[in-house]
């Protein structure tokens, strides 16, 4: 059955939704004039209180006061989605400036010694049947386990998840919270490892690429690497102006400068990192802008490195499929972001060193 009603406060979800979609004002005789309210009845709500709650002036103040309420957090989730869209295509344009105008460098005839890139794999529960496998079947089946570090918010019965306790399982200051707990983890990582190097769980890594280019630089030097000035220009000022690293290039550090900013600091350096991820001028618990400001204010002369190969979308998969064919395993590129697991097993047999034709 179908009543016109003036609705009761129990019915406030349905009707706070319709208001939140209109965003027009709401007054008793407008609704009730409209004709616009049209409510299923359910068989648990009895007619003779809805009777009752339609001569309730309390029952409709309240339900005013909370359609507000209703309407202006869903202008604020709406506000804070749009700033996400310009600020991903945002970076997507500084990733691409950044990969047009990177330095050409001839990868040396030398392969890196193993092990001298640790990686750390931010993730969480949701992902790990999808995502994280298609990563720990393709590209992290290459690389010796000791050299994996994947975050993520729940233990997993195959993968070595080191699980971040303290962390959320959220992709804001949960996700912040993970890449602070991977850095601190890989600079107490024993070995002789060079570099870090921090990718999403649907980035695609051409690990022998990379390492090559990593080889090239001088890892005593406190240094970043990947691509800098996302979240610099235009509404965007994170990190008082200076931006950061974009997240979809992957970024990493050099050993001397974990060193310097963490090891046997690390107390210091969490709070000051979460301080970071918490503050809106800094950088909105934007995991990247995060890690990038905290790292750049505890080393204020650190090396910023444009990273060779990298930026490239992964979004457009016949273009990426069309470019991967024509250049097999003798790519330059290092790394491919917003891979889907479909995708990153058929990037995987294109390009992988010791697939067919390499």
């Amino acid at each position: 059955m179908v009543s016109k009603v003036t609705p009761s406060v129990g019915m406030f979800l349905s009707l706070s939704a319709t208001l939140a979609w209109a965003a027009l004002p709401m007054t008793r005789g407008s609704i009730e004039a409209s004709g616009l309210v049209q409510i299923h009845v359910s068989p648990l709500m009895s007619t003779s209180s809805i009777q009752n709650d339609v001569h309730s002036e309390d029952a409709f103040s309240m339900l005013q006061a909370e359609s507000d309420d209703g309407i202006k957090g869903v202008k604020q989730e709406n506000n804070a989605r749009s700033k996400d869209f310009l600020f991903r295509e945002a970076s997507r344009a500084q990733m691409a400036s950044c990969r047009a105008h990177a330095p050409k460098v001839n990868h040396p005839n030398r392969k890196p010694k193993a092990g001298s890139v640790l990686y750390v794999i931010k993730t969480y529960a949701g992902a790990y049947e999808n995502k994280l496998r298609a990563v720990m079947e393709t590209w992290g089946a290459q690389v010796p386990r000791s050299s994996l570090l994947i975050v993520g918010d729940e233990e997993h019965k195959e993968f070595p998840i080191h699980v971040a306790k303290e962390c959320g399982a959220d992709a804001n200051l949960g996700l912040a919270c993970r890449v602070a707990h991977g850095v601190e983890l890989a600079a107490k990582t024993p070995g002789n490892w060079s570099w870090v190097f921090v990718v999403d769980d649907d980035h695609y890594v051409k690990t022998d690429n990379l390492e090559s280019f990593l080889a090239t630089l001088d890892s005593s030097v406190a240094t970043g690497v990947g691509c800098y000035g996302c979240g610099a220009g235009g509404q965007f000022n994170y990190c008082r102006g200076k931006g950061g690293f974009c997240g979809g290039c992957g970024y990493g550090f050099s050993r001397a400068a974990l060193m310097k900013a963490v090891r046997g600091h690390e107390a210091e350096f969490r709070e000051q990192h979460l301080s970071v991820a918490e503050s809106r001028e800094l950088s909105e618990a934007r995991e990247d802008m995060a890690m990038s400001c905290t790292m750049t204010d505890r080393l204020p002369d650190m090396k910023v490195q444009p990273l060779v190969g990298g930026g490239i979308d992964g979004n457009n998969a016949a273009e990426l499929m069309k470019a991967l064919s024509r250049d097999g395993c003798n790519t330059q590129s290092s790394l491919w972001h917003w891979i889907k697991p479909e995708m990153m097993h058929k990037v995987h047999k294109l390009v992988t060193t010791d697939g067919p034709g390499c």
